[in-house]
């Protein structure tokens, strides 16, 4: 295209770099824009934006803003897509600062932004650890015309929780509520989550409960947080009510719902059941992971069922799963509590063939 006499439209191009955008082939597209600005085929609004798009998916926030600036020395008007995308970029680089001050300064020249954008600042300044600022954010957008959604509550909820403001959160919720903002199965899962992390497992089942009032459909993440919750309190048996409740929901189970079990029945001192567990897993079409393995080490290091031990270790070998630092680690310490001291050094020599952190202590 570029080496005819007349070049196509500059319509032909835009397509061949949307395309390449929509592939993530970013740095190809880059390298076909710098081909038509070195013919002096000037490019339009969406060739620029296509390519700020590129830029901010390869991090390269730099190059991203000079065509910027170019598109303002074009006396085009850069769109809400191109801004957000700018936001994103920075967000996704690390530059919480940059984003909110590119944000206010965009403001101040008269642009305006739309949910996505408030939605992407809120969400990025939640992720960085600056809760307060998404909060603060939160207040402002009704002021630019930008009323609050599910999205921006639920990543500031989901936040609140990680960090066990666990009351913030729900003060957030009933916000929500208030405001006829109808909670998703995000929301639910977040405030669950926070609710295992206090303890307060009545009022986590209360919470499941009520989502299903709603007509708000549990996914697997949701059911697998409660019941990890549990498990890990040893309350096994309402664990197993909440499984009841997934399978009549129509919700299959998956390694991380066993892995939690498993762990469950470990901690109790029920390796069996743990065991039973492991060996249905695979025929039911749910293979065991590295975690599964590790968790069952663990249950036969602790039962002093140190053979039982070595064996799924080595099954481990044969299905080609890396053992972890925390495998490794709970096997030595098993095999030194058994006096096996000789077999506990050569695994400690494995995993330091296998870049392995050594942080265990072998006891004899």
């Amino acid at each position: 295209m570029l080496s005819m006499r007349r070049p196509p439209s500059i319509i032909q191009f835009t397509k061949i770099l949307g395309s390449l955008a929509k592939t993530n082939h970013f740095s190809t597209a880059i390298s076909l824009f710098q081909q038509l600005q070195a013919r002096g085929i000037a490019p339009d609004l969406f060739i620029l934006s296509i390519v700020i798009n590129c830029c901010c998916g390869m991090g390269r926030m730099t190059l991203a803003f000079s065509v910027l600036a170019k598109i303002f020395r074009m006396d085009y008007q850069p769109d809400t897509v191109t801004l957000n995308t700018l936001v994103k970029g920075l967000f996704l680089c690390g530059s919480v600062e940059k984003a909110v001050r590119f944000h206010d300064r965009v403001l101040a020249h008269g642009f305006h932004f739309n949910q996505v954008t408030y939605g992407t600042l809120i969400n990025g300044l939640c992720k960085t650890g600056h809760t307060s600022a998404a909060i603060q954010m939160l207040r402002k957008i009704p002021r630019y015309g930008i009323a609050p959604n599910v999205f921006m509550y639920s990543a500031i909820i989901d936040t609140l929780c990680k960090d066990t403001l666990v009351s913030q959160a729900f003060h957030l919720f009933s916000e929500m509520l208030a405001k006829r903002i109808s909670p998703n199965v995000i929301t639910y899962s977040s405030l669950i989550f926070g609710l295992c992390l206090e303890g307060q497992y009545k009022e986590a089942i209360d919470l499941l409960s009520d989502m299903v009032l709603r007509n708000i459909t549990p996914n697997v993440y949701t059911y697998n947080t409660l019941i990890d919750g549990l498990c890990k309190e040893g309350k096994i048996k309402d664990a197993k009510s909440v499984l009841a409740v997934m399978a009549k929901h129509g919700v299959k189970p998956d390694v991380v719902t066993y892995n939690s079990l498993m762990d469950g029945y470990c901690l109790v001192n029920q390796v069996n059941r743990a065991k039973y567990i492991f060996n249905t897993m695979a025929q039911i079409s749910v293979l065991p992971n590295v975690q599964s393995y590790s968790i069952m080490i663990n249950g036969f290091c602790k039962s002093k069922m140190v053979d039982e031990a070595l064996n799924l270790f080595e099954e481990m070998h044969r299905k080609n799963l890396v053992p972890n630092t925390v495998t490794y680690s709970t096997l030595i310490d098993g095999l030194s509590k058994s006096k096996r001291i000789s077999r506990a050094l050569e695994l400690l020599i494995e995993m330091h063939h296998r870049g392995q952190p050594a942080n265990v202590v072998l006891l004899n």
